[in-house]
């Protein structure tokens, strides 16, 4: 059994999750703080650790400013609304709860998104014998699923968890490999992130496309075999799909980041410091949860 387990937490999907799943009845303390965001983050966080036992684990976060993603394409994510202040104000909490839990947490690094930061330690954990756990619900992930690096969706509302392998991402998209789910998008293009992908060009043409050509480069190599609208509209729009597919690749080599094994291995967690900070939030049930993994850890 491979102990190298490394949990990789993309923290504001599972933050704005918990902050919309309260949103008509949020959850406050007795002095008016809105902890709604804070307690579903760190509910999944400690049935993590509960019930997986990663040995390894990072929580990356995103940022508000300006990467290079949207310096080369302005409307890149432009449909987004404004980070609600229940979340700006539950992430110096969340924080201070995963210092106490000795958890090491990264916050993004200047011109890069949090996904570029899980891809980088990701290929690097990978190239050490590390199984990676990318823990998302960004589908922008499945791109970088190889036999090591899988992605990990956590059981929510009584549905189980999911792991996709490479597998489970062939069949979803009816490609050959998880990389060409990055052509697969620049192609059709990708709502989340406002990109309109080629112009005539849905899921059905894209997906016929992947499985004919293997990449948009190929396809644009191949407009000769085209005829009509659909064959002067990729000819017109070649620079765009280059821009979109530089755009959804994930970067898997920030320079600056390092993989040191003992930064990401889980520590003892403070428990006296665990207590006060629950005891402050009125976090009562999570407290039990808590002194579970504590005793577990004790113990190792």
């Amino acid at each position: 059994m491979n102990n190298k387990k490394l949990f990789l937490i993309d923290a504001f999907p599972f933050i704005y999750q918990s902050y919309y799943a309260y949103k008509k009845n949020p959850l406050f303390t007795s002095k008016g703080l809105d902890t709604s965001p804070i307690m579903n983050f760190i509910s999944l966080l400690i049935n993590t650790l509960n019930n997986e036992k990663p040995s390894y684990m990072a929580i990356v976060f995103d940022t508000n400013q300006k990467t290079f993603r949207k310096k080369e394409y302005n409307k890149y994510k432009s449909h987004r609304k404004v980070t609600p202040e229940a979340i700006n104000i539950a992430i110096p909490h969340i924080i201070n709860i995963l210092k106490t839990f000795r958890i090491h947490f990264i916050h993004a690094i200047k011109g890069y998104e949090a996904d570029d930061i899980i891809g980088t330690i990701a290929n690097m954990a990978e190239n050490k014998g590390y199984i990676i756990y990318i823990m998302t619900l960004d589908k922008d992930f499945y791109q970088l699923v190889t036999k090591n690096i899988k992605i990990y969706i956590p059981p929510f509302k009584g549905h189980p968890k999911k792991i996709l392998g490479i597998k489970e991402i062939i069949e979803r998209f009816e490609v050959s490999s998880p990389k060409q789910v990055i052509d697969l998008w620049s192609m059709m293009g990708d709502y989340s992130d406002n990109i309109p992908g080629l112009p005539g060009i849905g899921k059905i043409t894209a997906t016929k496309f992947i499985k004919k050509y293997g990449s948009i480069e190929k396809l644009f190599d191949s407009t000769h075999e085209l005829k009509g609208n659909l064959q002067k509209n990729i000819e017109n729009n070649k620079h765009l799909g280059l821009l979109y597919k530089k755009l959804i690749t994930i970067v898997t080599t920030i320079p600056v980041l390092s993989f040191q094994d003992e930064k990401f291995y889980i520590k003892k967690p403070k428990w006296n410091s665990i207590e006060e900070i629950f005891f402050e939030l009125e976090f009562k049930k999570l407290l039990k949860i808590a002194y579970q993994y504590f005793i577990y850890k004790t113990k190792q």
